[in-house]
């Protein structure tokens, strides 16, 4: 006889405790199509690559389950509101009506995959003629207080005055720093001091970067790539948290000393553990260090925890370039999210240029320069082994009113355009 609903419920409690899917415990062909999924609350379910066409799922809530690859194409009471929180792939196979649940048209012609999982939305492009990939979040829009509280350990005055910013209109990012694959792939060399594909590209000045940035676009049509403003990258590092770094507050026990940023980042600190290449620089005398080493330098992407948005590194590993001007502090800075550039801007009379914004700390820099609110500057031309950037595809207002897609965090994006700015 088929397992009814209760079946299910029982059978899923038991297959939770020994950390197994229920259809790893039972198989979907022990369950009964009419009644197995109707009314069923079912959190955190793997259901990856099943045949779910002839199920009815009327009523049922799915927080959290993994649909990547399933067919649920004549799948019967599926709603937007019941694929919120789930997880699926370009795969995924939804019914006709639901079809179009991440581009509510065509999608546009530079996104190559896209997908959704427990960070969000995604998308990659590819380089034409080329195997490398790059992928970029969806960042929600909203609003959050930019800057660091007085008391926060570590902070510099020019974190200040704190004040609310509201980002109405979401925006793509780069998952991870641009690493050197990605930019051999569009520049062909690499500049970096700490060579390996998929560690961040560094030594690249922030002319470097634009330099970058119109080369990529010219290969990738409609990808109309840019720097981000300062308080989108700080928007988009602490992703709904209010504390010194997305892990939460931090703790400076010594130099090169706070346990908070072991899990998420490559600091002073730990960027010394587990280096594997040649020619590292000398960590020996670095004081207080969180971890013995004697030589340093950047890491492969991704080998930290990324933030509650799937980005990786916004903390440490290097220093990302912004488009904005240096500002000693946020008096009269914009309250939008948008590029603050000073037209009647001041160049350095021994640096050149105006110097712009980096954030995120890097590999070399101690505990206090890895929190959200930190800041740096440097004039345009300069380098280092300790400095990379990220891109962002930010949307102008006249791009934002066509209908491209949508980008919103919100069921309604599934079977209806949402309120939100698309990507």
């Amino acid at each position: 006889m088929p397992l009814t609903r209760d079946d299910l419920r029982r059978l899923a409690a038991v297959a939770h405790a020994r950390g197994l899917g229920f259809v790893e415990l039972v198989g979907l062909a022990e369950l009964d199509p009419a009644t197995a999924f109707r009314g069923a609350v079912i959190r955190g379910a793997d259901l990856r690559g099943q045949d779910l066409a002839g199920f009815d799922f009327s009523g049922a809530a799915l927080m959290g389950t993994d649909l990547t690859g399933a067919n649920l194409s004549r799948a019967k009471g599926v709603t937007a509101k019941m694929l919120d929180g789930t997880i699926h792939d370009r795969a995924t196979r939804f019914p006709p009506r639901l079809r179009a649940a991440f581009w509510s048209g065509a999608h546009p012609a530079w996104a190559e995959d896209w997908g959704r999982d427990r960070h969000g939305k995604w998308v990659s492009f590819r380089i034409p003629g080329t195997a490398v990939t790059q992928r970029m979040r969806w960042i929600p829009p909203g609003r959050f207080t930019m800057g660091s509280p007085e008391r926060e350990p570590g902070r510099f005055d020019d974190e200040g005055p704190r004040h609310a910013v509201t980002i109405a209109a979401g925006f793509w990012l780069f998952d991870t720093p641009c690493t050197q694959a990605l930019w051999e792939a569009v520049m062909g060399d690499n500049p970096s001091e700490f060579k390996s594909p998929d560690r961040p590209v560094e030594t690249v000045s922030f002319q470097d970067a634009h330099r970058f940035l119109a080369q990529v676009n010219a290969r990738v049509p409609g990808l109309d790539l840019t720097l981000p403003a300062e308080a989108r990258w700080e928007y988009a590092c602490r992703a709904g948290t209010k504390t010194a770094t997305y892990a939460g507050p931090i703790e400076i026990l010594g130099d090169n000393n706070a346990p908070v940023l072991d899990p998420i980042a490559w600091y002073g600190g730990n960027s010394g553990v587990d280096f594997e290449l040649d020619d590292g620089d000398d960590s020996s005398g670095w004081p207080g260090k969180q971890y013995e080493h004697t030589k340093a330098g950047t890491h492969p992407a991704r080998r930290k925890e990324p933030n509650a948005w799937g980005l990786y590194d916004m903390l440490g590993n290097v220093w990302e370039w912004c488009e904005d001007h240096w500002h000693g502090d946020y008096t009269g800075a914009p309250t939008n999210g948008s590029v603050w550039l000073d037209a009647d801007s001041v160049p350095d009379s021994a640096r050149g240029a105006a110097d712009r914004v980096l954030r995120g700390g890097s590999w070399y820099v101690g505990a206090r320069l890895a929190r959200a609110a930190c800041r740096n500057r440097l004039a345009p031309a300069d380098r280092g082994g300790f400095i990379g950037f990220r891109c962002a595809r930010v949307q102008n207002s006249e791009q934002a009113n066509r209908s491209e897609g949508q980008g919103g965090a919100s069921a309604s994006e599934w079977s209806e355009p949402a309120a939100t700015t698309s990507p």
